[in-house]
């Protein structure tokens, strides 16, 4: 695996967080109840609202270099966007978490990460020449995904030398997410209030929605980055068809980003410093729960170790290393009940998705 310089960062300086005082277990006779809306306050300013930021930061910067790609298709050009695209990849996985409020409302998540890509369907629309990427029939045709297959194909420069509608196609791709994701930046401004008052539990609360897409999310990151494509939900028949990124070969930081994300979101981390702020695991120790506390926290190094164990792609190892995939998927699937039931229910929330692997 590849060093993750910025997430290694951030991991250590949330565990050096964590062991100062702001971190300490209440005592038995500290009966002050949890302060919810702090909380959330933390979730919003330090996590959400920067993830925002930097996924904004990282989508323009695809989009400067693309242009100078269209206008000069070389191979050192062509090298950049994939380097700027990986980046805004990586920095998606803290934003896709929050798909509730603005996200939703704007239907970000679907239109920025929908995997598999329908390859066909692109192909389909460059020849057409004519497309409204909006529509839901092109929902597996845009995004960042879409860019894996179109930047990271097989002779990838040859299908953009020439080909101003294949060019053109990749920067409507582009020009779409930095729209929408303006769109999303803007409404936080006004959503902030509304999402540190909601502290209840009712279904509708923000604070109920936080805690459901924080599971969602995470089931995702077991189900589609690895049980579909390993076989888990196909009788052990692997699916190499549905690995994420499978063109560039980046699942894996994909992944890792994803759990390093979730798993920082749980302690309430500063999105930008690491810094330790108040996050589930301090609600859950106000509850008297500090052995589910710790225990998730334990699972989520375990997890993230096993990912950095891997030295090849993930379609690499799905032909090599069948049992040490099967590790990972069962740490994966052994925290579930951890969070979508032991935490939730200390928590009080009611989890409404759906989802259909038995859980």
């Amino acid at each position: 695996m590849k060093s993750f310089s910025r997430t290694t960062f951030l991991l250590a300086a949330c565990l050096l967080g964590l062991a100062v005082s702001c971190k300490k277990d209440p005592g038995p006779e500290d009966s002050t109840p949890f302060d919810k809306g702090a909380m959330l306050t933390n979730i919003a300013d330090n996590i959400i609202i920067p993830a925002i930021d930097d996924f904004s930061t990282k989508i323009n910067a695809l989009e400067s270099d693309y242009l100078q790609f269209q206008a000069d298709r070389s191979s050192v050009n062509l090298e950049t966007v994939r380097e700027s695209w990986k980046a805004a990849y990586l920095s998606w996985q803290a934003v896709k978490i929050f798909d509730f409020g603005p996200v939703r409302d704007n239907g970000f998540k679907g239109a920025t990460g929908t995997f598999p890509t329908d390859t066909v369907k692109i192909e389909d629309n460059v020849a057409a020449g004519s497309y409204n990427l909006g529509s839901v029939a092109n929902a597996d045709a845009i995004g960042l995904p879409a860019l894996d297959f179109l930047l990271y194909r097989v002779n990838a420069l040859s299908y953009f030398v020439g080909n101003d509608p294949y060019t053109t196609y990749g920067l409507d791709v582009i020009q779409k997410m930095r729209s929408e994701l303006t769109t999303v930046q803007s409404a936080w401004t006004g959503y902030r209030a509304t999402f540190i008052a909601a502290t209840g539990t009712s279904t509708t609360s923000a604070f109920s929605e936080l805690i459901n897409e924080f599971n969602r999310d995470y089931e995702l990151a077991k189900n589609a980055k690895v049980g579909i494509p390993i076989g888990k939900q196909s009788l052990e028949i692997q699916l190499p068809e549905y690995i994420e990124a499978r063109q560039s070969g980046f699942s894996f930081e994909l992944l890792r980003e994803s759990v390093h994300q979730i798993y920082l979101l749980y302690f309430g981390c500063d999105f930008n410093t690491g810094a330790a702020g108040l996050g589930f695991d301090d609600y859950l120790n106000q509850l008297d729960r500090t052995d589910l506390s710790a225990t998730i926290g334990t699972n989520f190094q375990n997890i993230l170790n096993k990912i950095d164990s891997f030295s090849g792609t993930l379609e690499e190892e799905m032909a090599t290393n069948v049992s040490g995939l099967d590790e990972l998927y069962n740490l994966l699937q052994g925290q579930v009940v951890y969070l979508k039931t032991d935490m939730t229910s200390a928590f009080g929330v009611l989890i409404t998705y759906q989802d259909n692997d038995g859980d």
